[in-house]
């Protein structure tokens, strides 16, 4: 058999009870002790990692020194074996190769899980048969195969030098590749003499510092071992002087070199002890408390003469197969307890037990988690606590500080503690008392440093405070004056002080504190009135990368009290329940106690007025045991305008007689509070109060009558909102506001914008003002921009030129029909702003104005045609009849300004022509051209013209018609008054054709669409005008 990692069901089982406990806190009155876990300590259950499984690289030293004579001739000669002599003088420091037994000895140490590599180093470095990668040692089968590809060089002549540099890089190497968490890494480092290389010592020492500070911060421990030459004597000067803190072991022979290689193994592996022989023999005596797993001797090859236990020869089973030395195990697995004497020829040989017990340092931690191996730092300048435990079935054995003195057990725990005064750097615990072996000693490396930080008890300090409210203690512990720390953890034992059966140290109390950077705190402790407590605190924290502990002790004592249960930390009345705070009374006193009465004052911040109609009604009995429930209400504060409050509540007891009692009051005789009556805010939810875009109507109606929304939001009671016009760039604007109302989505505040008229195209624009109804209420923002935007109506003439054809004679009509685009709605009056033609006859220049020219307003209510065109019916009248010649005709030029009413800026101009006929071309030219066109000319037209011109004279001599005459019939009735226009009169100005000075003259009262007449939609309505008769011919009743 092999000796492996052994773990016992019921251990796995403890430990998983201690980290339950370690997750939780409670009060344990009355708990059994065996209920008292000591897993509270921070990282505590590191214990139970102490033989996890582990990583080990093996580097071995195969310069020529180790097997050959030294040092090799400079000449160039060939280096040789012993004998030595010379110029090479010195023998070889392990001509045997023990080192490789040694390496394959681990192998058998080791756990099934855990991982060995080997690698040597000489000139060159290299990993060694399959052990070149970290491998599980695994069951026998494998181990025997990694344990046979280790085999030492036989070509030392390419390895002369001491590359120890090489080594170390490939041992970072293989541990940087195979890192895993839980599992601690270790280097074990053999070598004969001092760093060499082809160029000496070189550079190697800079290289060297660099790796194992490398390995260092990586948690890697490095174990140098140093193999003394029998004439040299021992070198690794450059590693016990350079790198002292590394601890370097030295063997003094081979054979040695196997015993120092086991021992260190055993700092690695916490559940081995070794044995050496002394004249030959081993003698030891194992009990059931110590959990022997396996008991195994090492010796030379055939080096073991006898095993006997209780004077009884036992036949002793090898196992190992190596062609140097011998592993024998004793009685199988689980040997038993007894009395044993190993006999054997070999002065280096040596025991190796594995047992299920052994001493575990809690406190102060290792600096590499789970690694007994490590050093424990704490702070120095104080005494050092001591916290430990037996492992195993012997975990109720005593614990020993260098062999001598006891620890103590702390209260109803597993735990033993002791404090040691100016401790050494190496400690030593042995579990039980055995005065022979086999006694279970384990050492362990300390270093108190000064610029390690001391932990302060915060609370219960010495002032007596510690106490919380609700009668909870505060537990606090840590580091102040801003110091910087890291992975903080801590634990607090309490432990009852007073001098009856429920005290005299009894453990009450223990948790793992919550911590944050610099403190830890538990709130959960309840201390009963009249008793005291003492507290141990256990700290553990990293600085600067050094994993420390310390310790702080504080006391808690408390005298008579009435609890108050069930208050909040802080008194908010704004927080207070709506039925009020329910609480609990109870008393820590033996003496009769009456009632507990509380007063409130309560006063306005800002000027210290009283809070008027606030009162608190409490007088309540107190009971002398138990507990009665009760409840605390302050009534009146909806009274309170918004303000800030605060006050006081103060508490006293009374005798059953009604007299004052001194007692104490928990949480205090005199509570704070504070009350605010917070302003009622309205939040309006927008930034601009945009009441959208309007298209301009021509209407005189039009105004502006719009609604908008504003979304609102109230923190605290809903009020009433006012919003004014703070500024507009509109005249004539007047905003209203309705009660905010609840939407589906939020609530909202109606906003009315009006105008008292028209308002012109343009973007109308200020600031709203927001307030609320009293100096009690606020609102944010209080202004915010406001726009609402006019569109403006565009208006064109399709065609900017008419010829109208012939005009003459006063109450003459020509009408014609424009194309306009408009974009503005219907209907729309279109009319004439300015009316002008020019023209020429015998005389001289003629010039017509409005006086003489009319052009009627048109309102056009219908749609438009397919090309998105209003057709206009447009007539040109002439009021004054213009002049007649005979032969000649004169031509008119016209300008007509239009405008649509509302629009007066936006004008149209409009160019036409007519003709002024001669009175041939009007009254002879109808007729005579026609039949002068078909008659031959020489044949027929001078007979023709000749008759018809006696004709006429003839007829006009005979009816005697006055020309003078003619015209005034003409002119006096020609332009009758249109219904709802201005009349129009000889003397009418030119401004009776422009716009109309009021709308009204224009519109009329007639309703929206008919302020025209009576015509039908779509149908334009044109102006008639009639002169000396009806039917439409002025020159009927003359002609």
């Amino acid at each position: 058999m092999h000796l492996m990692e052994k773990r016992f069901t019921w251990l796995c089982a403890l430990l998983l009870t201690l980290w339950l406990y370690n997750l939780s806190a409670a009060v344990i009155y009355g708990a059994p002790p065996e209920t008292l876990a000591a897993q509270t300590l921070p990282l505590a259950n590191e214990g139970a990692g102490f033989t996890q499984p582990i990583d080990v690289v093996v580097l071995l030293d195969d310069s020529g020194s180790m097997a050959t004579c030294w040092p090799w001739p400079r000449d160039g000669g060939q280096p040789f074996y012993p004998p030595c002599g010379g110029r090479s003088p010195n023998p070889p420091s392990d001509p045997e190769e023990l080192r490789y037994s040694a390496a394959r000895l681990l192998l058998q140490l080791a756990g099934d899980d855990d991982r060995i590599a080997v690698v040597r180093f000489d000139s060159t470095a290299e990993g060694v048969g399959q052990l070149g990668a970290l491998q599980p040692v695994g069951p026998l089968d494998a181990r025997r195969t990694l344990a046979n590809s280790l085999i030492p060089p036989t070509d030392y002549l390419r390895r002369g030098y001491t590359r120890i540099d090489l080594g170390l890089q490939g041992a970072i190497n293989l541990l940087d590749a195979a890192r895993e968490p839980g599992r601690n890494q270790y280097v074990l480092l053999l070598t004969d003499g001092e760093p060499s290389g082809p160029e000496g010592f070189g550079r190697q020492g800079d290289a060297i510092r660099a790796q194992v500070n490398a390995l260092r911060e990586a948690g890697v421990l490095v174990f140098p071992v140093v193999l003394c030459n029998p004439t040299a004597g021992c070198a690794g000067e450059f590693l016990a002087t350079e790198l002292p803190e590394i601890n370097v072991q030295q063997a003094a022979t081979p054979q040695e070199l196997l015993r120092v290689f086991s021992e260190i193994f055993a700092e690695m592996k916490s559940d081995l002890s070794v044995i050496p022989a002394r004249a030959g023999t081993i003698q030891l005596t194992t009990r059931a408390a110590h959990g022997v797993q396996q008991l195994a001797f090492v010796t030379a090859r055939d080096g073991l003469i006898a095993v006997r236990r209780d004077d009884q020869p036992l036949v002793a089973e090898s196992y190992f197969d190596d062609p140097l030395i011998d592993v024998n195990l004793a009685n199988g697995e689980a040997p038993t307890p007894g009395r044993w004497v190993a006999e054997m020829n070999d002065g280096s040989g040596f025991a190796v037990v594995q047992t299920a017990s052994y001493p575990q340092l809690l406190n102060p931690p290792p600096s590499l988690a789970n690694s007994s191996a490590s050093v424990r730092y704490y702070p120095a300048g104080k005494p050092l606590l001591l916290i430990a435990r037996s492992g195993g079935p012997g975990a109720n054995e005593p614990l020993f500080y260098d062999g001598k003195t006891a620890l103590q057990p702390f209260a109803q725990t597993e735990l033993k503690t002791l404090l040691v005064n100016n401790p050494p750097a190496a400690l030593s615990l042995q579990l039980g008392d055995d005065q022979t072996p086999l006694q279970l000693v384990r050492t362990f490396r300390l270093e108190g440093r000064a610029d390690l930080p001391h932990a302060e008890v915060f609370s219960p300090n010495a002032s007596g405070e510690g106490l919380l409210p609700d009668g909870h203690a505060q537990l606090e512990v840590g580091f102040g004056g801003g110091i910087e720390v890291s992975d903080l953890a801590a634990s607090a034992f309490v432990t009852d002080e007073s001098d009856d059966d429920e005290g005299r140290g009894r453990l009450v109390y223990q948790s793992a504190l919550t911590c944050g950077e610099r403190i830890c705190r538990d709130d959960n402790f309840v201390p009963a009135d009249g008793r005291s407590y003492k507290i141990l605190y256990v700290v553990q924290a990293v600085k600067d990368g050094i994993r420390f502990s310390d310790w702080g002790e504080a006391t808690l004592e408390l005298k008579p009290a009435v609890q108050v249960r069930g208050l909040p930390s802080q008194l908010d009345l704004a927080q207070m329940p709506p039925g009020g705070w329910p609480v609990e009374l109870a008393s820590g006193t033996t003496e009769p106690i009456g009632s507990l009465i509380a007063t409130l004052d309560l006063r306005r911040t800002d000027s210290d007025e009283p809070a008027p109609g606030v009162a608190l009604n409490f007088d309540h009995d107190v009971p002398e045991t138990g507990v009665v429930t009760a409840t605390l209400r302050v009534d009146g504060l909806d009274t309170l305008r918004p303000g800030e409050y605060a006050g006081e509540i103060a508490l006293r007891a009374t005798r059953p007689d009604g007299r004052p009692m001194d007692v104490a009051i928990r949480p205090g005789a005199s509570l704070p509070v504070t009350f605010r009556v917070a302003r009622p805010l309205a939040l309006i939810d927008s930034q601009l109060a945009d009441f959208g875009e309007f298209l301009f109507d021509t209407s005189p109606n039009f105004r502006l009558d719009q609604e908008l929304l504003l979304p609102v939001n109230f923190v605290g009671r809903r009020f009433r909102l006012n919003a004014t016009l703070a500024d507009s760039s509109c005249p004539d604007l007047t905003l209203t506001t309705s009660e905010v109302r609840s939407q589906e989505n939020g609530t909202v505040l109606p906003v009315r914008l009006t105008s008292r008229g028209p308002v012109p195209p343009s973007t109308c624009s200020g600031v709203l003002q927001f307030s609320g109804p009293d100096a009690d209420s606020d609102v944010f923002p209080q202004q915010i921009d406001w726009q609402v935007r006019v569109n403006d109506v565009e208006w064109s003439l399709v065609s900017g030129s008419l010829d109208l054809g012939d005009l003459q004679d006063a109450g003459t009509r020509i009408q014609t029909t424009l194309g306009v685009r408009f974009s503005g709605k219907t209907p729309f009056l279109l009319q004439v702003v300015e009316l002008t033609a020019t023209g020429s006859s015998d005389e001289g220049e003629i010039v017509l104005s409005a006086e003489e020219l009319e052009i009627a307003p048109v309102e056009v209510s219908g749609a438009p045609n397919e090309a998105g065109l209003y057709e206009v019916p447009v007539t040109l009248a002439l009021r004054q009849g213009l002049p007649r010649e005979l032969m000649r005709s004169d031509f008119f030029t016209g300008r007509a300004t239009l405008a649509v009413v509302g629009l007066p800026e936006k004008t149209q101009t409009l160019s036409f022509t007519f003709r002024n006929p001669s009175l041939v071309r009007r009254y002879i030219s109808p007729y005579v051209t026609p039949v002068y066109a078909r008659l031959p000319w020489a044949l027929c037209a001078w007979p023709l013209t000749l008759f018809l011109l006696l004709v006429a004279v003839a007829r006009i001599r005979g009816r005697g018609i006055d020309e003078v005459e003619i015209d005034e019939a003409a002119v006096a009735p020609a332009l009758p008054p249109v219904p709802q226009a201005a009349e129009l009169s000889s003397t009418a100005s030119a401004a009776g054709f422009a716009n109309p000075a009021s709308m009204d003259a224009v519109w009329g009262n007639a309703e929206w669409g008919t302020a025209w007449g009576a015509a039908s939609e779509g149908t334009p309505v044109a102006t008639e005008h009639l002169a000396n008769g009806t039917g439409g011919d002025p020159w009927r009743t003359s002609w």
